[in-house]
């Protein structure tokens, strides 16, 4: 779904994931870390056991999904950091 049309679109810059489920995919990363966003859509996580992370920009919106084998991120992890470097090292160790 887009943003709704009162925020600034793209969501675009550091905004904070707030993880709230054990997985491999955030070992080594904080509770509140920060990554880059840039987008103008959110996901809408149909099944709240498949959303791992959570983000606030006007309304609260899953950031990370798993289910089995399969991860989405919303954030780009390639200009994240080692925040996002970590991310895509513990994928790869998936």
């Amino acid at each position: 779904s887009r943003f709704p049309t009162r925020l600034p679109v793209p969501h675009m810059g550091w905004n904070t994931i707030h993880e709230y489920k054990d997985n491999k995919i955030l070992k080594e990363i904080g509770k509140s870390s920060e990554f880059y966003f840039l987008h103008s859509y959110y996901f809408k996580c149909k099944f709240e056991e498949h959303s791992l992370a959570k983000t606030q920009y006007g309304m609260t919106f899953t950031s990370i999904i798993n289910k089995e084998n399969i991860y989405g991120i919303q954030f780009h992890p390639e200009k994240s950091h080692r925040h996002g470097i970590r991310i895509l090292k513990n994928f790869a160790e998936i």
